[in-house]
């Protein structure tokens, strides 16, 4: 297959302009927006983000091996003379554009279109998204050369890179497709193009760039944006936004869900071992415990039956599923942790410590809870709910964690619970270390800046110690 990111195809976004020499350069055949990863005869695109501009990295890029690299229009005008000097210095041409990241999204919807063979499904919603994908191509993977995001590839900016980076024929690819702000649905699906589309569910996720639970839902529908009447759509049958998410929509819509599939029989919950499965025509042992992770399974089954996958794929497909970094992943020993801490909001953070009450333990139930980020005007009173949530959950113990967090704490401290709160990590270390004992579970869930994984090492290896 020809390589998406050709001289031609750079011309093309440039205007037919460029700065290099051509004959000394390798067409690239990688693509990367970090410089760090970038190597010879990658694309590199800079950037320009929050924190830092790309544009600041190229040389690094160049230097590591980079054939070409986009530029901004704007950023090459006022440094010529540093591409000039880098041109003759390195074998690399540098392509002028007036926006890097449209401009990489260009060249992926462009890619995506020749995968017309390709069945794609694209996976969106508040919470569940990555499990689900990764459910939906393990089975998939039994029936046939399948594709997925990498990681947490599927922004904006990650979904882009995710197609570029499919460089050979494949009979499936499965597409998470996550956003944060409004407008952003319409360039995923111009990219993705799915075929079969489903949405987990409509949570608080993000609120604070979206701004209430319908704009979500109606920012999500848009994964349906393309579907003629031959398309499938999937929403759970739980969704209060079903009805949302379903106007003006075609194709065929299935609900997902315990009531949704007669096939299931049986439900039998296996604590940290996970759940059973008891199907009409198989029994599937899940590793991944509680009742958010059952409807993500449900999902996955009833997708890729629509598919074609036999219940023996299914079966092998899920059995064969390990836990996603930081999505309940469940960590054994003296003591056990539940870590769960990539991603948080006021739903998945009940969902977690519905969980966490009902898992058998030898010791006591601990919890960990760090901050909910991106929630904007709407911070504070989720943090408050989840402060009054808990007084009536029977944790043993709960550590609040970070600045947002003091309103839970607050609140749970109203209802006469003894409290910890602290914003200083290594307190927190220092205090739950002092704290866990042997046969105690942990469920650590805070979102992904709070980085609460940080305390998985030191409880290992503190109850080691012990051992010893």
């Amino acid at each position: 297959m020809n390589s998406p990111f050709s001289f031609s195809k750079l011309l093309n976004l440039s205007g037919g302009f460029f700065v290099g020499e051509r004959s000394r350069c390798a067409e690239p055949s990688t693509i990367c927006i970090d410089s760090r990863e970038a190597g010879p005869r990658s694309l590199f695109v800079p950037l320009r983000g929050e924190r830092t501009d790309g544009h600041l990295h190229i040389e690094s890029a160049v230097i590591a091996g980079s054939s070409a690299v986009l530029v901004e229009q704007a950023w090459a005008e006022a440094h010529t003379e540093t591409l000039q000097s880098w041109s003759s210095l390195y074998p690399v041409l540098f392509f002028p554009v007036d926006d890097t990241l449209k401009q990489m999204q260009e060249l992926a919807a462009s890619h995506r279109m020749r995968f017309s063979d390709v069945k794609v499904i694209g996976v969106t919603g508040s919470n569940g998204k990555t499990t689900t994908k990764e459910m939906i191509a393990a089975i998939l993977e039994t029936m046939g050369r399948t594709y997925k995001n990498h990681g947490n590839l599927n922004s904006e900016i990650g979904l882009p890179l995710t197609v570029l980076r499919m460089n050979r024929e494949y009979d499936f690819a499965v597409l998470e497709m996550g956003i944060n702000h409004i407008g952003e649905m319409d360039v995923l699906v111009d990219i993705a193009r799915p075929d079969t589309a489903l949405i987990t569910n409509i949570g608080s996720a993000h609120i604070g760039y979206l701004g209430s639970k319908r704009k979500i839902a109606e920012e999500k529908r848009k994964i349906f944006s393309f579907f003629g009447e031959s398309n499938n759509a999937f929403i759970s049958e739980n969704e209060k936004f079903a009805d949302v998410l379903a106007e003006n929509m075609q194709g065929k819509l299935y609900r997902f869900g315990v009531r949704s599939l007669p096939e299931l029989r049986e439900v039998q919950d296996m604590g940290l071992e996970g759940q059973k499965l008891l199907f009409t025509d198989c029994t599937i042992q899940l590793v991944l415990p509680g009742i958010h992770n059952l409807n993500n399974a449900l999902a996955a089954v009833m997708v890729t039956r629509s598919l074609g996958a036999s219940w023996d794929q299914v079966r092998i497909g899920l059995e064969n599923l390990n836990a996603v970094f930081g999505r309940s992943q469940i960590l054994r020993g003296r003591i056990d942790i539940v870590q769960d801490c990539y991603n948080a909001n006021p739903d998945s953070v009940v969902a977690a410590v519905r969980m966490l009450v009902g898992m058998p333990t030898q010791g006591r139930r601990l919890l960990v809870l760090g901050d909910m980020l991106e929630l904007g005007e709407e911070s504070e009173d989720s943090h408050k709910t989840i402060g009054r949530t808990l007084t009536d959950s029977p944790v043993d113990r709960v550590f609040f964690f970070g600045t947002e967090m003091k309103a839970a704490a607050r609140e749970y401290k109203l209802a006469g619970k003894d409290v910890y709160h602290t914003d200083d990590y290594h307190s927190l270390e220092k205090t739950l270390l002092a704290a866990v004992e042997p046969g105690d579970l942990v469920l650590l869930k805070g979102s992904r800046g709070m980085e609460l994984e940080r305390l998985t090492a030191p409880l290992l290896e503190d109850q080691q110690k012990k051992i010893s």
